[in-house]
């Protein structure tokens, strides 16, 4: 099993499973949810780095691609905090974050702390 602290690792077939999931959830969720609230807030806190060896997506980018690649037309302000401790982890998400064009409705923050402290602070 790869190291926590590796910048990117091989990805598990339980998170394969996870990722799966969660895109499903958002795909079913997401024109429900934006319905009834101008503003939506989104948190991973546990983010990781974005990507997978092999160019697999993380689940900050495939909740990204949710939103972007919805067939419903999602006006609300999308709202996305990933948290993510390990620093060289917390940079690449943001590198690769930073290269998604996102329409101005879209709002991410790439937070490099620990997930408790962090929404203890917010």
């Amino acid at each position: 099993m790869p190291r926590i602290t590796d910048t990117i690792s091989a990805i598990e077939p339980h998170t394969e499973a996870k990722h799966a999931i969660l895109r499903k959830y958002l795909d079913a969720w997401l024109p429900i949810i934006t319905r009834w609230n101008g503003r939506v807030v989104y948190i991973d806190g546990f983010a990781g780095p974005g990507e997978y060896i092999g160019g697999k997506d993380g689940s900050p980018i495939i909740a990204i691609k949710a939103v972007l690649e919805h067939k419903a037309n999602i006006k609300a302000e999308i709202v996305m905090l990933f948290i993510e401790a390990e620093k060289e982890r917390c940079e690449f998400l943001k590198h690769k974050v930073s290269e998604i064009k996102l329409p101005p409705n879209i709002k991410t923050e790439c937070i490099c702390a620990k997930f408790d402290e962090t929404l203890t602070d917010i």
